[in-house]
């Protein structure tokens, strides 16, 4: 059985988790990966401010619950 990975919604990184996908996606500072962010309802200055104010990579973990749910899986 092959692996199951997820791809960016906006670029061709694919990574192995929805968590690791939610690292490279805040990495990104494109208009076309903010502007996604904006209509599933976060903000990637939220998304920052979480990650280096709040205990627990919550920043990560609000991005990697939505990616888990919209971005496209591709075998590996």
């Amino acid at each position: 059985m092959a692996d199951t990975n997820y791809r960016c919604p906006c670029c061709r990184k694919i990574s192995p988790d929805p968590h690791d996908l939610a690292r490279h996606y805040l990495g990104q500072t494109d208009t076309k990966h903010k502007e996604w962010l904006k209509t599933k309802g976060h903000s990637y200055a939220q998304l920052i401010t979480w990650q280096v104010t709040e205990f627990g990579n919550k920043g990560y973990d609000a991005l990697a619950e939505v990616l888990e749910k919209e971005a496209p899986r591709v075998e590996a």
